[in-house]
């Protein structure tokens, strides 16, 4: 076990002989469900009303497990970690490099690989289409071409800064991105009512289900950009704002369309979530607990699945902690050049 998940009401996670126990309270009593060796632990996800004891934080900050509680909307609502394993002289360079071509470069590199796979979404579902459903096909199939020409004038942005590229970026990115929801909102059934991409408060279930995976997602980012040694607010892409943690923004994403959005579209086109398990409160779209549950299972599951890139099979977890760490050697001077991560359809 390398990740464990506390969610449901009344459930406590402790320690008890140097094992890390989760419990749940049945009556007037406690009852183990679960015990674990804190050595075979990479990452603890309080998702519900659970509690824990301060032995437990101690033990898991010992082992270096990450610790993080996640709110209703799936969004990191804290986060505990060890202290920092890498020298200052990572976050030295972030800093100085945010003014210089390389940060320049970092910024468009992330964009460059969210487009790559952007494409590669559609074209996926694109090949799946040809026969049964041939229109659809098309329309997937030309919001693909429409993208790769965006990408294909991004290579001509370049700057000296980030301050300097970033207006022009950003602008490509956002045309791109429309072209993609737009692409998809054609495969999802029309009854979940998903017209665009919405982001914080949710107006639909698809939305809905984003912004959570999203923040999951956000998770794991936050734990590889720590453990690269990176500063998680100093970004490149993502523009300095009080509590916005820019580099974990910037390192989602390349793993938003390849993580997060193929999950979703297959728990959706499996029919294993309904529009019945959402219901909306004061203009906020809310899925209920048992399908929290399921979307918090299948992004777990998938953080430990495998994917093949650059001839080596990864563990998606690992991956994007590799990415982190490709940034870093960047940054120091020990590799010349980023490439962001993308995969082919």
């Amino acid at each position: 076990m390398e990740r464990l998940v506390v969610d449901g009401w009344g459930r406590f996670l402790g320690v008890e002989d140097g094992q890390i126990v989760v419990k749940e309270r049945k009556g007037k009593s406690y009852s183990v469900i679960c015990r674990s060796l804190p050595s075979d632990l990479r990452q603890v996800v309080i998702a519900g009303k659970g509690s824990l004891s301060s032995d437990a934080i101690d033990v898991l900050a010992h082992h270096g497990v990450d610790l993080i509680f996640l709110d209703w909307r799936g969004g990191v609502s804290a986060r505990l970690s060890p202290p920092m394993l890498r020298t200052v002289n990572t976050r030295r360079e972030q800093y100085r490099c945010y003014d210089t071509e390389k940060g320049a470069a970092l910024a468009k590199a992330f964009i460059r690989a969210k487009m790559k796979n952007q494409m590669a979404v559609l074209g996926t579902y694109a090949k799946t289409r040809v026969q049964a459903d041939p229109n659809t096909a098309e329309a997937l199939r030309v919001a693909r071409e429409s993208i790769e020409r965006i990408a294909s004038e991004l290579e001509s942005v370049s700057g000296t800064a980030c301050d300097a590229v970033r207006g022009t970026i950003m602008g490509m990115e956002g045309c791109a991105t429309g072209v993609y929801w737009n692409a998809i909102s054609k495969i999802v059934d029309e009854s979940f009512g998903f017209n665009h991409r919405s982001g914080r408060y949710a107006g639909d279930p698809v939305n809905a289900l984003l912004n959570y995976g999203y923040a999951i997602l956000e998770g794991e980012c936050w734990r590889a950009v720590h453990y690269a040694g990176l500063d998680p607010y100093g970004g490149f892409l993502h523009v300095d704002r009080p509590g916005r943690a820019s580099m974990v923004y910037d390192l989602i994403e390349e793993f938003r369309q390849q993580v997060v959005d193929k999950s979703t579209l297959k728990l959706l086109s499996h029919r294993q979530i309904r529009t019945e398990n959402f219901e909306v409160v004061d203009g906020v779209c809310r899925m209920d607990d048992a399908t929290r549950r399921l979307v918090l299972s299948e992004l777990l599951m998938k953080m430990d699945d495998r994917v093949r890139y650059k001839d080596k099979l990864w563990r998606w977890s690992d991956l994007i902690l590799h990415q982190a760490r490709e940034v870093a050697k960047f940054l120091r001077g020990e590799s010349g050049k980023y490439e962001g991560f993308w995969l082919r359809w």
